[in-house]
């Protein structure tokens, strides 16, 4: 394998396999695409123009963080002006949201989830057509590092815990699975790494739901946020208060008039949204407690 192509390089997971990369794989280039100007080569997923290190005649393989929406009619322009043979295989990143909002009430998540089927399938059949092996993962609740402003997920709540005394939540809440996006890093490059030494080539497809180690309550997530916080900043600050399940969605109904969308997602805390493979059973490193300090740990240990 002469090339990795990665799209998505400027999320935090593309930033994390850049970094990582000359620790996995010699004489192999790495070029890493992005939408954003100035960092990394600047690729618009909508263009029909290629760059020139997309038009490379070695072998290659393509890692995707981008969204599926975006990278599957990518890919499906590129492959037809490329030599199929020179694809050792796709790691295509998606969301669990497929199959855990698929019988969601509201229609953003229903939507949503139907989006990225339709897309996955998609890519499905250019898999099919062209003969490639393929691995499509879908990770839950990707966090950043916690209290930085990278973290989507969890960044709303902490806000809101920095501003007010108290967060109620039912007393009863179900099961995540959080993976920190150097788990979902060190997992795409110990895949990668399996290309590398031909250890796909049967042109078969796996779907991998990938998680965090850790499968715990919504509530231990906070509470093990807050916990891994300085002293001095303010969440420190807020109260953890459990109330009824059937008192707390009462109170929360006005939400489903006004804010559907954040109603489901006050819905979905007494929800378990777990039992996906662990990402240590998929890297080979060590199991990795929530929330995972990249600070304070060595990234390079391996079971």
């Amino acid at each position: 394998m002469k090339n990795i192509l990665l799209f998505g390089g400027t999320t935090e997971t593309g930033k994390f396999i850049s970094k990582q990369f000359k620790n996995h794989f010699s004489n192999t280039k790495l070029f890493s695409f992005s939408r954003k100007k100035n960092q990394g080569i600047f690729l618009n997923l909508k263009s029909i123009n290629f760059p020139e290190q997309l038009k490379n005649k070695e072998q290659t393989l393509i890692i995707s963080l981008a969204p599926i929406w975006l990278i599957v009619p990518f890919l499906e322009k590129y492959l037809e002006q490329v030599n199929e043979n020179n694809i050792l295989g796709l790691i295509i990143t998606s969301s669990t949201s497929t199959i855990t909002k698929k019988y969601a009430w509201n229609e953003f998540d229903k939507k949503l989830s139907k989006k990225l089927s339709f897309w996955e399938n998609r890519l499905f059949e250019l898999k099919k057509l062209h003969n490639l092996d393929l691995t499509l993962l879908r990770p839950t609740l990707i966090y950043g590092d916690i209290g930085k402003k990278q973290d989507n997920n969890l960044s709303f709540l902490l806000e809101f815990m920095r501003k007010s005394l108290i967060l109620p939540i039912p007393k009863d809440t179900g099961l995540r699975q959080p993976i920190h996006y150097s788990q979902l890093g060190e997992s795409i490059l110990f895949l990668a790494k399996r290309y590398k030494s031909h250890k796909f080539i049967k042109k078969k497809l796996n779907i991998i739901n990938i998680g965090g180690d850790d499968e715990i309550t919504y509530y231990e997530m906070i509470n093990r946020i807050k916990n891994s916080l300085p002293t001095s900043d303010p969440v420190k600050r807020c109260f953890i208060i459990k109330i009824p399940n059937r008192f707390f969605f009462l109170i929360s109904l006005p939400f489903l008039i006004f804010k559907p969308k954040f109603f489901a997602a006050l819905e979905r805390i007494s929800i378990n949204m777990n039992g996906f493979k662990k990402a240590s059973q998929i890297s080979k490193k060590i199991k990795r407690s929530f929330p995972v300090n990249l600070n304070i740990e060595n990234i390079s240990d391996v079971k």
